[in-house]
């Protein structure tokens, strides 16, 4: 399992990704749309970014939503589980990518059984 340290250091790091993510979303949709969507909950930013055609948009919503489902995570105390199975996800893969969810073993099922 992950230190509180280091969970404490990837806590700030999403957190910065988060507003950064989110600060591109809201200029991309404000030149779209117009529409000030600088206060409106991230949940209802990330279905608007769905709503959009462009593949940019869609990828920086979809990251969006995986850094506040870490973020969530660490609040609820699940950080570092596997959202499928539950089991420990690799430490190696968590510093790589603090926002991810899945252990290898079930990224690597999704990706062949998803395809």
């Amino acid at each position: 399992m992950i230190d509180t340290e280091t969970v404490a250091q990837l806590q700030q790091k999403l957190a910065n990704e988060k507003e950064a993510v989110r600060s591109r979303l809201e200029d991309a949709l404000i030149s779209l749309t117009g529409l000030d969507v600088s206060n409106v909950p991230t949940a209802h930013l990330i279905k608007l970014c769905r709503k959009e055609r462009s593949a940019t948009l869609h990828e920086e919503g979809l990251r969006l939503e995986k850094i506040d489902a870490a973020l969530c995570a660490i609040h609820t105390g699940l950080y570092g589980l596997c959202a499928d199975c539950e089991e420990e996800i690799e430490e190696k893969d968590i510093l790589s990518d603090p926002a991810e969810s899945r252990c290898r073993a079930c990224r690597t099922h999704s990706r062949y059984h998803h395809a």
